[in-house]
């Protein structure tokens, strides 16, 4: 264990125990306040500073005690109320957090001291000061500006309905998981052969042990009408920073680390994941993130990385305190960026591949470039393990893997380094480049290859063909594989989108299983799935705003508008003006798509050519449509002696110009579309070429094969 290390070790051991008691490493209620007693650090520098102009008085009269909690008590409601994290100082009056000044301007704004006992604060960034109501006036207005950015967007907690979250067991049990772990020396044994992670880094991270219920074996037992067994897990607690204020008399803020929420993995495999209690995340709370509480006051350098175990194990090698994000996916959520507004420099060591160096791009950029530091783990090798933890078992030095850190370059500024870097790294992972594959319909992957970022994809077909269907089938399969995703449904209310996507996700008809779904819908609100509350006519400038704050606050990456002409609507008030207005909105749609990184799938309605076979200038509107697209897909109806056949035809791929059709199966039961399988289609191709058929020779030439 390196020097570094060693220092922060004891320094958070000694914080276990304050006035005689032990506390827990996790949720000690003095845990932060405490800290700054350990040794005279430069914030207590700072705090003298900020009252070096303005002396209290002592406090006296019951009537000034009360007046003075009142103003603490106002202070705390205010910015818990602005989604501030206000953090302790060694002044027990005296409170760190950003300033309103300073907000989205400055590089450091996490410097405002506000003396709770007189209500004033001073920045030592912009040397600002003045009273509690000039702060709050100017907090308000700031956070207000940022507020009014998201309203247009829900996620599936708010369409369902849920209830407010919380845990399945009393806090002071899930309190006592690491104690659970302390106690079985075997498994600790086990756990640091396997991990490479010493035992004192696990008790520091508050890692525990507790049973929990895999939601799948929940189900599996409710079909076979026995009693579920639950699964011995390893928890994985993300904390918070909270205050408690109780009662008019009391004069003392108390800072604490609260648990919001614990992830739990099958022991046998730590990065699986069993499930999350509570399964979604209070909206309305604080959110958290798993090491939090390893960040004392005086911390001004953290790593944020992707797993757990990659958390634990660069703390353990270069003794920075490292978090892990809240979910597999890589999403670092609006709620989540006040936690990490205080320091100063932010290591972004994601997995080094293709995925990962670009979401540590996207969240240098959300934190501020001028303090974050990309990390490569492989440093450029073509072989190696792609994160910390694995570099770890491969016995890597960490800690130069960490000097070598970059800084992201401007947006518009590339060399033949940072391009031999990005082609190189295409190379070495020539799957993700593809894109994030279909499992509902692997024949799409065979044509279209994959799901990529930056795309433009056109979906059209007859009315009635079931195009809000597929296309709800398709976004939910690539969401499930962590793809973050905005619906924008101008033609059907939310909650009934919902409630047929939660049909697809189960794979069957809910009300026929009403027993099941509680277990379904806390699955489904986990997904990274939100939704537009737009309807009807729309303008494109209102549309483009809320998505920009969705792709910022959620990091979604996939955008799904159906459909253009319900969106225009109403709009100009001759054909040539909204001829004009959706090639501005398509042109609008394929400059965002580019710049934000992100897919948008458009569904459009076609032409009125009844009995036709849709083609590619059979897509409604001006050749801009198809032009500015990447891809095209066109859903095909075809009648053969009664028989209904239908298939997603490709018309353009820009990616490789592969082309070709892919015949489907609607399945009622589930909402679902399934391609055909092997058997299915030489019985379809034998009907294709009998003579009675009215199928076209060119049709079944390319039903089922891809065409390049």
């Amino acid at each position: 264990m390196n020097h570094a290390l060693i220092h922060h070790t004891k320094n958070l051991l000694r914080l276990r125990y304050y006035n005689g008691c032990r506390l827990s490493a996790c949720h000690s209620a003095r845990y932060l306040s405490t800290s700054m007693r350990c040794g005279r650090s430069a914030a207590v520098t700072s705090v003298e500073y900020a009252s070096r102009s303005q002396k209290t008085a002592p406090i006296t009269s019951k009537k000034n005690l009360a007046e003075s909690a009142r103003l603490k008590a106002t202070i705390m409601e205010t910015l818990y109320k602005n989604k501030q994290r206000p953090i302790p100082t060694a002044n027990n009056n005296v409170i760190l957090t950003n300033c309103p000044h300073c907000l989205n301007i400055r590089k450091n704004s996490f410097a405002a001291y506000i003396d709770l006992s007189n209500g004033t604060y001073n920045c030592k960034t912009c040397n600002s000061h003045g009273r509690w109501h000039e702060y709050a006036k100017t907090l308000q207005q700031k956070v207000g500006q940022q507020r009014d950015r998201g309203f247009q967007v829900v996620s599936t907690s708010d369409l369902l309905k849920a209830g407010e979250p919380h845990f399945s067991r009393p806090i002071k049990e899930i309190h006592e998981y690491p104690n659970r772990l302390l106690q079985d020396p075997q498994l600790m044994n086990q756990l640091r052969e396997k991990h490479a992670i010493h035992d004192d880094v696990w008790r520091l991270y508050g890692v525990g042990l507790a049973d929990y219920v895999d939601p799948n074996a929940r189900l599996q037992a409710m079909k076979e009408g026995r009693t579920v067994e639950p699964k011995l897990c390893l928890t994985y607690p993300q904390t918070t920073v909270a205050c408690s204020f109780d009662g008019e008399n009391d004069t003392d803020v108390q800072f604490r680390i609260d648990t919001v929420r614990v992830r739990a993995s099958p022991v046998e495999s730590a990065v699986d994941q069993v499930t999350f209690d509570p399964p979604v995340v209070n909206q309305a709370g604080s959110a958290g993130l798993f090491g939090y509480h390893m960040a004392t006051s005086d911390t001004d350098t953290v790593i944020l990385t992707r797993r757990e175990l990659d958390a634990m194990a660069a703390y353990q090698s270069t003794g920075i305190p490292a978090f892990a994000l809240p979910t597999m996916t890589y999403q670092l959520q609006e709620s989540t960026l006040p936690l990490l507004e205080r320091f100063s420099k932010v290591y972004v060591w994601l997995d080094d591949d293709v995925d990962g160096q670009l979401a540590s791009e996207r969240f240098a950029h959300k934190l501020g470039e001028s303090r974050c530091m990309i990390v490569n783990t492989r440093q450029g090798a073509q072989q190696g393990a792609v994160n910390i933890h694995g570099a770890l078992l491969e016995g890597k030095n960490l800690n130069e893997i960490l000097h070598s850190a970059r800084r992201i370059k401007h947006d518009q500024i590339v060399d033949f380094g940072d391009l031999r870097e990005e082609v190189y790294r295409e190379i070495l992972n020539p799957e993700q480049t593809k894109g994030v594959q279909s499992t509902d319909l692997p024949a799409l992957n065979k044509v279209l290859k994959g799901h990529r970022p930056g795309e433009l994809t056109i979906l059209t077909g007859p009315t009635g063909a079931g195009k809000t269907t597929i296309i709800s089938q398709i976004s939910l399969d690539y969401c499930k594989s962590g793809v973050a995703t905005l619906w924008g449904s101008f033609e059907i209310m939310n909650k009934r989108l919902a409630k047929k996507m939660l049909y697809q996700f189960a794979g069957k008809d809910l009300s026929l299983a009403p027993q099941e779904i509680d277990v379904w819908a806390d699955q489904f609100e986990q997904l990274p799935l939100y939704f537009l509350k737009f309807f009807s006519s729309t303008a494109i400038k209102d549309v483009l705003k809320a998505c920009s704050h969705a792709v910022y606050a959620y990091d979604v990456r996939h955008i799904i508008l159906d459909n253009l002409q319900f969106m225009l609507s109403q709009q100009g008030r001759s054909s040539l003006d909204r001829w004009e207005l959706q090639d501005e909105a398509i042109a609008e749609l394929r400059k965002f798509a580019t710049n934000q990184d992100v897919h948008i799938t458009l569904v459009v309605h076609p032409r009125k050519d009844p009995g036709e076979q849709l083609e590619i200038n059979s897509v409604f509107g001006s050749a801009k449509v198809t032009q500015e697209a990447d891809n095209v897909i066109i859903i095909q109806k075809q009648n053969d002696m009664g028989d209904d056949v239908r298939y997603l035809e490709v018309k353009k791929n820009r990616f490789d110009g592969t082309l070709g059709s892919i015949p489907y199966k609607f399945m009622p039961e589930s909402l679902k579309i399934r391609a055909y399988n092997e058997e299915e289609l030489k019985q379809l191709q034998k009907k294709m070429e009998r003579p009675s058929s009215r199928f076209s020779h060119s049709t079944s030439q390319r039903i089922g094969r891809p065409r390049y």
